[in-house]
């Protein structure tokens, strides 16, 4: 976490994507930060508070330090902490990759927040229960080890895994997509997926429609 002088940043008023409202987006040394929350000024511990709630359910690649995740914007009468825009960030970092690399990303990028997704909105025994499925349902993933590390990977890597092949990816997002509306209902988890595909960057929202046959 950074905190800076208001003179030192750009806000302004944007359209998110996939969002037809608008909300504060603010501009620092070429990163795009959204808000998160205002604070009195003599309030700052509050600011530590949010900012460590933050930090333990946000998620971002493992190549975005953590200094540049959040920013505190120190104003004459109150503080403003905002958060990177993880679509701004990851389009920065994205390449020009080939249409499997594409749909590897994709499907990693998928499976990564609708994991967070399920975190919120599933119990404990449910969300083991849609660990089991995947481990069982999926060939490549042989363990937990496993499992864990796509978790963590940084969904634009631009290495392609060298055991996944492009049919075990789409196999891969029908079964996360299929298991989203099992669990949380065909309404809501189509809803849902579409508002995460929506999220991500032409090249790969494109190729998850076209796997998934889904209107985005």
């Amino acid at each position: 976490m950074s905190i800076v002088d208001s003179k030192l940043v750009e806000i302004e008023i944007s359209t998110f994507a996939g969002e037809r409202n608008s909300g504060l987006r603010l501009n620092y040394q070429g990163q795009k930060y959204n808000l998160v929350q205002a604070f009195a000024s003599h309030k700052s511990e509050l600011v530590q508070e949010r900012l460590q709630q933050l930090m333990t359910t946000n998620h971002y690649p493992v190549d975005v330090s953590i200094a540049d995740r959040y920013l505190v914007v120190s104003e004459e009468r109150y503080y403003s902490l905002w958060a990177l825009d993880l679509v701004q960030s990851r389009s920065i970092r994205l390449t020009k990759p080939d249409h499997d690399l594409e749909l590897q990303q994709a499907s990693i990028w998928l499976f990564q927040e609708l994991w967070l997704q399920w975190q919120d909105l599933l119990g404990k025994q449910q969300l083991q229960s849609c660990a089991e499925n995947l481990l069982i349902a999926n060939s490549r993933l042989k363990s937990a080890v496993a499992f864990d590390r796509l978790l963590n990977l940084d969904p634009l890597t631009v290495e392609k895994l060298p055991t996944w092949v492009q049919s075990d990816f789409i196999a891969f997002d029908r079964q996360l997509y299929h298991l989203t509306q099992q669990k949380i209902g065909r309404e809501f988890g189509t809803r849902l997926t579409i508002d995460i595909i929506e999220s991500m960057p032409d090249a790969l929202r494109l190729t998850l429609i076209d796997v998934l046959d889904i209107k985005a």
